[in-house]
């Protein structure tokens, strides 16, 4: 017998599904709805962290699960799949994520741009609280989150190990309300290698020993954990780009990506 599909969400519901899991009012531009899995799940925390993997959408986590045993076993447990907004890109993703609209209502097409709504960041500041964007120079985590987040974890021509570090030094330091932080360098493996070459293997095992390290170390830390991707890949033969693996448009490859998530032990 299979098992049953998770359901599908869109990427506009993450920004209200945080803030009911931080008991904080909804961006006001908002159009999606608080995913009543992940926010009963999750219970109310005072603290969140969102840790995407750039680019791991469901088709290659449905290839490559195995390599990522703890990943998987906080899918066991918890596993939705959220599906991307159009263009499927990085920017636009995470933009959703922290406002809870579409490109068209949040103004961001790439990491130069502005928000032109209210995010998460602006929400959680006006509750009194503080927030942080984490990423590398050069990459939507640094240059849009971190821009607009009260702690800019910019870690500079860095590693995804520069990452981990940078979020637990930023939450075991100012402990901000609501951390989200960017592993770009999975991204870069995808578009690389493409998402079903076994190529991506090292990676991802080392990504899954990432995560690991930051459940374990924010859990201490007393933050709920959700981790998602921004969008998927597909496999493509670009010799003159040097590329096997691209995104953007709205094929299930480029647009489904897993989520799950973990709460704060209880103390």
């Amino acid at each position: 017998m299979n098992a049953p599909s998770p359901q599908v969400h869109s990427m506009i519901d993450i920004a209200p599904t945080l803030s009911a899991t931080l008991g904080l009012a909804v961006p006001s531009g908002a159009t999606g709805d608080a995913i009543a899995a992940v926010v009963t799940g999750l219970g109310r925390v005072a603290r969140m962290a969102v840790v995407v993997p750039d680019g791991l959408g469901l088709h290659a986590w449905s290839l490559w699960q195995a390599e990522m045993p703890f990943l998987r076993a906080l899918h066991a447990k918890h596993s939705l799949v959220i599906s991307s907004v159009m263009p499927s890109i990085t920017p636009v993703n995470f933009a959703t994520m922290v406002t809870g609209t579409d490109a068209a209502g949040h103004g961001v097409g790439s990491f130069n741009d502005d928000f032109t709504c209210e995010t998460l960041f602006d929400v959680v500041r006006r509750a009194g609280g503080k927030s942080a964007g984490i990423g590398l120079e050069g990459y939507t985590g640094s240059e849009l989150l971190g821009r607009f987040a009260d702690v800019w974890g910019n870690c500079g021509h860095g590693s995804d190990d520069d990452i981990v570090d940078t979020i637990l030094e930023i939450a075991g330091g100012a402990k901000p309300e609501f951390v989200i932080a960017q592993l770009g360098k999975v991204d870069d493996v995808f578009h690389q290698h493409g998402p079903s070459s076994a190529s991506v293997v090292p990676m991802l095992r080392a990504t899954d020993r990432r995560l690991k390290l930051l459940a374990e170390r924010l859990d201490l830390l007393g933050y709920g954990l959700l981790v998602l991707a921004d969008h998927g890949h597909h496999d493509v033969d670009e010799p003159s780009l040097g590329l096997k693996g691209t995104h953007g448009t709205d094929s299930p490859g480029d647009c489904l990506v897993p989520c799950t998530w973990l709460s704060p032990t209880p103390r």
